[in-house]
């Protein structure tokens, strides 16, 4: 039994059309975008309290002013909530800092959110020590 063109192309547009409803744009918390996002958020902080965390527990005395810190996320960066369909997430994860020979760790906690245009905004929680 062949069906009329008009039958034919509504059943094979009906994947097309499934899809694009699922590829609604809403965020991850480990994604490569967010990963970068929150390094970006974490290192254009100059005063991070992380870095003179490092900096106050090390017993080197190496001259972390002059050095650049290196920061790192953890492999495994958790959801811990979520809101408003599923565009704002709640996250959880580690991150560490090297600045020469000194490093330290902390666990992070942010929160992550697309806009209706598909852009991505980040937030940290400030570190507590």
């Amino acid at each position: 039994m062949q069906l009329p063109p008009n039958r034919l192309l509504f059943f094979w547009s009906l994947p097309i059309i499934a899809s694009l409803a699922a590829c609604e744009a809403k965020p991850e918390c480990d994604s490569p975008e967010t990963r970068k996002a929150v390094l970006d958020f974490v290192s254009d902080d100059h005063r991070n309290p992380l870095v003179e965390f490092a900096a106050r527990n090390s017993t080197a005395k190496a001259n972390l002013e002059s050095r650049k810190p290196l920061y790192l996320l953890g492999e495994k960066i958790v959801t811990t909530s979520s809101s408003n369909g599923k565009r704002t997430l709640q996250c959880s994860g580690a991150i560490s800092v090297t600045v020469g020979d000194v490093k330290a760790s902390k666990e992070i906690e942010f929160a992550v959110q697309r806009s209706e245009d598909g852009k991505l905004s980040v937030s940290v929680t400030p570190f507590q020590f």
